[in-house]
């Protein structure tokens, strides 16, 4: 009974539509495929899964735990109270249990109360020391605020989704603008305003965190990966040797105008479109993620998986563009082989 479902299940996956990007992107090459008797590919949906972060537990970093209880017996100061307060609701049972997303603007506040209160004790020789545990407590904070940035991000659910592939392309007509992707890069300019300018307001943080979980950077990644291979293997078709052949005179041959008619209808009509929403998107993404890659004290585990996605040629957003270029050059071959213009459309 087990296996009967599972045939059932399989047949039901098997039976759903595919996105109109991804009939489109399929569509194109068939056509070139069948014009040219060469066969290709198809994308593998497996090859999908390679794109997300690694496991949380490879990404988190140690931060120094901040001694709350000896810390709160010193700063038992009438000119402190709001030191206090902040120390106590860090350790009270709810403060304990903070995830790391709220971390990072707790310990900005943290850093505020102790600099206000390092100004009203300033010149007061009887609380010398506790002026000194103060000054040590900010130094401390300071130096792990990478670390805590790093965690914030690593630690969260929004992040790793924003960084997962999703099952299914960017659809044909996406917004201009992603909120998601600008949140991102919000986040990575707070990282490196770090140490000088950490974060207090925790609302705000949670807005950048929500954005990101609303992005459409899965669907991105999908598309990054699903246009490359489809590029990947029209450029194959476009430089085998039966491509080559097709006029052999110079001159367009009946079949030189069946790929034209390709040229200027499936693709100028809708994979063209998909480039230049891929572009418009992918740029600010990528800058966001080269941004975020900056920012020091970056865990091993996630710059590697960064580095996966942009900036080195074997990324996916720099192999995709490579790919764009050498497939606008095959075309732009094939039409001057056969002395043939695109009319409308260039590729």
């Amino acid at each position: 009974m087990g296996k009967l479902w599972l045939v059932i299940l399989l047949l039901l996956t098997g039976c759903q539509p595919q996105p109109p990007a991804a009939r489109q992107m399929d569509d194109y090459l068939q056509r070139l495929s069948r014009v040219l008797e060469v066969p290709h590919t198809p994308f593998a949906e497996q090859d999908l899964s390679e794109y997300r972060l690694p496991e949380r537990r490879q990404r988190l970093l140690e931060v120094p735990p901040l001694r709350m209880g000896l810390f709160e017996l010193l700063v038992e100061a009438r000119h402190c109270r709001a030191l206090q307060q902040h120390l106590s609701q860090r350790n009270s049972s709810l403060g304990r249990m903070m995830p790391a997303s709220h971390r990072l603007a707790a310990d900005g506040e943290l850093l505020h109360s102790v600099n206000d209160c390092l100004q009203r004790l300033h010149g007061q020789t009887e609380n010398a020391d506790l002026q000194q545990q103060l000054q040590h407590i900010a130094q401390q904070r300071r130096e792990s605020l990478h670390r805590v940035f790093w965690n914030a991000l690593n630690g969260s659910s929004e992040f790793e989704q924003f960084l997962r592939f999703a099952d299914q392309p960017l659809p044909t007509e996406v917004p201009a603008v992603d909120l998601g992707v600008q949140a991102l890069q919000h986040l990575a300019d707070t990282g490196k305003g770090l140490p000088a300018r950490p974060p207090r307001d925790q609302a705000a943080m949670d807005m950048l965190f929500d954005a990101m979980q609303r992005s459409r950077s899965g669907e991105l990644i999908h598309s990054l990966l699903r246009l490359r291979h489809t590029l990947q293997q029209a450029s194959a078709l476009l430089e085998s040797p039966r491509a080559a052949r097709l006029c052999p005179q110079g001159r367009p041959t009946p079949k030189a105008q069946v790929m034209l008619n390709i040229l200027n209808g499936p693709w100028a009509e809708q994979i063209q479109p998909q480039l230049a929403n891929l572009q418009r998107l992918g740029e600010p993404w990528a800058r966001a993620l080269a941004d975020l890659q900056a920012v020091p004290d970056i865990p091993p585990a996630t710059d590697n998986y960064l580095r996966r996605l942009q900036g080195n040629e074997q990324a996916l957003w720099d192999g995709w563009q490579i790919e764009v270029t050498r497939h606008t050059r095959n075309w732009q071959q094939l039409l001057e082989q056969c002395g043939l213009q695109p009319g409308r459309q260039t590729p």
